[in-house]
């Protein structure tokens, strides 16, 4: 083999490596290399710190480097082949390590391999232009001119990287969400609110703002805590250790773990931060607990703007450290671990019931455990649900309370997870609940949490309710303030793009809506609810962002379901459903952004012109109407916008004006415009990463679709029909009718009924 290279630019054979340029476009890619694995040791901490896991990664890295280009330089001498070592050498290392890393952390390996290449490139050639600028061999010229070449070659890929038409995007501006926060009085004016829920409502204070509670802070562990001297050796209260080993296998608790935290599955700690309010109580209890994270960054520090905010308004808030069952590189996770969360959780209540009983403690007679509600954050928020339907996973197990000894009555999802756990899945009844979930979570970025919301349901009686939050621009990990703004580990965080709301926004909403919430659902103070029904009842203490909401309490009585309805013009016994103007109607089960079931049918309709219609008629002479106890009934149904199905990126922003039109039993109609009710929102979008094509390139598709179905509850009183025909008899309706201006057009409907 015969290869000829530039005499000049190599270095002559008793030489062992290349000097000049070669050098310094390697020394380039050396660096660029080095913060390569550093990044990458950060994305898999060992426990010992970034300041021992840093240099021990540059270090070892250098070496590897070392002996490639040894290696390199050794196999041309043989083959007496002409060739820069020092340069090859690390090339071809340095794209095979951080392909690697970047394929870890679950990028596609093509993309993986791309995105080396280029990244190592523009390190190689940072290195060959410090060579040129500060050689004495080149003159100016040529330096000027290698200056601007390099520019105009950076900004040339930097444009390919993240330029272009972007699919991402805010769908409202600044100005048109301004123009959705009606004031209370403008929400009165369109009959969202009665006029005593509108005086009751702004008189209630900024649900965020602290409570007139004093409070003490302090913790409670095991005492066998390696790494947490709070739960450890400085714990205040000393709890017993719980055994999990029915729950977690031998396997699943390897050496690694043991050695890093310094007890087994046997000895799990039972650790927790305790925020009480001074006073006589008792208290309402409320527990939270976190999700997973990387194990050797601590999570259950995160809510301490919620447990003090709680604490200050008269809730005896503990956040629970479950860190020993979260994720690390080194020693995997347990399986099934929402189930031994949730286990956990109610190994709490029973040792918080036992520090209630004893007089030597700060909680004696301070706990009231028939108002006791769970928050859970991502897998915590399943666990708090398994938790609090424990039947089908622990019923009376040894070791747990009683159930008859404590009353759940209000539980929180913050971006939960939704995993079959033994072939069953949690379902609640008569219990309040909350889910708030971002559009833009990258860690759990579908809607998963909306199967357990349509697993709540109520009886007449009840008067708890339950409530969903959509919010544009937020993430996963801004919930917890430790967590941030990266919804992944390093390196693959660094290419997630930063969320619209940042961290002080986001919180502010669940500060907003987790106080509201219970407030209302453990203190009993109703003014709160019309946050949940609508939340432009919160303009004055939500910063400004795009919300989507549901809502549903005992009341409420359906017309049209979809779940169980296979004939899709029969969407309830009793019901007759039609269509016309309709390219397309037909029972679908909403999608997730990989086009996937979301475990949740609607009528799914998609018109070309104006005036597309949807009816649902009553086989039984009138509609069913909830009670006048309530007050004034109300017809609700949920609405999600899927224009953006039809043009992609053309479609953004665009959403469906919808009028919906009431017949009673003598033929009289009245229309009512749905935007003088609550405009319909276009779907919420999200470009994920800041790469070109990265989204797609994901985790096996994670981001494919920038939307995916998020509903919106609308409710109309029956008093703006009468409204506008004094004629129509309100309670005999017996037909109702979507129609849809404007098109091309595509939406969903669910939830159809009438209620207060």
């Amino acid at each position: 083999m015969n290869i000829e290279i530039n005499q000049a630019s190599v270095p002559k054979r008793s030489s062992r490596f290349e000097a000049g340029l070669w050098r310094a476009a390697a020394g380039g890619m050396w660096i660029a290399c080095s913060l390569g694995a550093a990044v990458g040791a950060l994305g898999v901490p060992t426990g010992l710190g970034a300041g021992v896991d840093v240099p021990a990664a540059i270090a070892l890295n250098a070496a590897a480097l070392a002996l490639v280009c040894v290696l390199f330089a050794w196999l041309f001498r043989i083959c007496r082949w002409q060739l820069p070592a020092l340069t090859i050498g690390s090339a071809v290392y340095s794209v095979a390590l951080l392909t690697f890393i970047l394929y870890f952390a679950n990028i596609a390996w093509p993309y993986a391999l791309l995105v080396s290449s280029v990244y190592l490139g523009v390190g190689a050639g940072a290195g060959w232009l410090a060579g040129v600028l500060f050689s004495r061999r080149h003159a100016w010229r040529f330096k000027l001119a290698s200056l601007l070449a390099a520019l105009v070659l950076l900004a040339g890929v930097g444009y390919a990287a993240v330029g272009g038409p972007s699919a991402a995007g805010d769908p409202w501006t600044g100005a048109a969400r301004g123009a959705a926060d009606k004031a209370v009085s403008a929400l009165a004016d369109s009959g969202q609110l009665s006029p005593a829920e509108a005086a009751e409502l702004s008189a209630a204070e900024d649900p965020s703002l602290p409570g007139p509670y004093a409070y003490s802070t302090f913790t409670y562990g095991s005492g066998t805590n390696r790494q947490r001297a709070e739960f450890g050796s400085q714990a205040d209260l000393k709890s017993a250790p719980a055994d999990a080993s029915a729950y977690i296998g031998a396997s699943e608790w390897p050496w690694q773990r043991k050695l890093f935290w310094g007890f087994g599955r046997d000895r799990l700690p039972l650790n927790g931060t305790v925020w009480m309010p001074e006073g006589d109580g008792p208290f309402p209890v409320v527990l939270i607990v976190h999700g997973n994270h990387s194990m050797e960054d601590f999570s259950d520090e995160g809510y301490a703007y919620l447990g003090e905010l709680l604490a200050s308004r008269g809730f005896a808030a503990v956040s629970v450290d479950e860190n020993f069952l979260n994720y690390s590189v080194w020693s995997g996770i347990p399986n099934q671990d929402q189930k031994v969360r949730a286990w956990l959780l109610l190994k709490h209540i029973g040792q918080l019931q036992q520090f209630a009983s004893d007089a030597s403690t700060p909680l004696y007679g301070k706990l009231d455990f028939e108002r006791v509600a769970l928050v859970g954050h991502s897998r915590g928020g399943q666990a708090v649900a398994m938790a609090a339907d424990r039947g089908p996973w622990f019923g009376s197990a040894p070791g747990l309370p009683a159930e008859d000894s404590y009353t759940i009555r209000a539980v929180v999802a913050l971006a939960p997870t939704d995993v079959v756990v033994d072939g069953r899945s949690a379902s609640l009844r008569d219990i309040a609940y909350l889910l708030l979930q971002g559009a833009g979570d990258g860690d759990i970025s579908n809607f998963d949490g909306e199967r357990q919301y349509n697993r709540v349901s109520y009886s007449p009686s009840s008067a708890a309710f339950k409530s969903s939050l959509y919010i544009a621009g937020a993430n996963h990990g801004q919930f917890n303030t430790t967590w941030g703004a990266r919804d992944d580990s390093l390196p693959a965080g660094l290419f997630l793009s930063k969320p619209d709301l940042s961290g002080e926004e986001q919180r502010q909403i669940a500060k907003v809506y987790v106080s509201a919430f219970l407030e209302s659902a453990l203190h009993g103070q109703d003014a709160y609810e019309a946050l949940f029904r609508d939340y432009r009842a919160g303009a004055a203490f939500l910063p400004a962002a795009v919300l989507y909401n549901q809502f549903e309490n005992g009341s409420f009585q359906y017309i049209a379901r979809f779940e169980n309805a296979d004939d899709k013009s029969r969407p309830s016994p009793t019901v007759t459903a039609g269509a016309a103007g309709m390219t397309q109607w037909s029972r679908e089960e909403a999608k997730d952004r990989q086009g996937r079931g979301q475990g949740n049918h609607g009528v799914e309709l998609q018109w070309e012109a104006a005036g597309g219609s949807y009816t649902l008629e009553s086989d039984a002479g009138a509609f069913p109407m909830p009670s006048a106890a309530g007050g004034s009934a109300k017809l609700i149904f949920s609405m999600a916008d899927l224009t953006w199905e039809l043009n992609g990126a053309a479609s953004a922003g665009i959403a469906p004006r919808v009028s919906v039109t009431a017949e009673d039993a003598q033929g009289q109609t009245a229309s009512v415009p749905l935007d003088r009710i609550m405009p319909v929102q276009p779907a919420a979008r999200t470009k994920f990463t800041w790469l070109n094509g990265l989204d797609r390139a994901f985790n096996k598709g994670k981001y494919e679709h920038t939307a995916q179905a998020a509903f919106q509850t609308y409710e109309i009183p029956l008093d703006r029909f009468v409204q506008a025909n004094p004629e129509l008899e309100a309670d005999r309706i017996t037909r109702i009718a979507f129609v849809f201006a404007d098109g091309p057009g595509r939406a969903m409907l669910d939830d159809i009924g009438f209620g207060h």
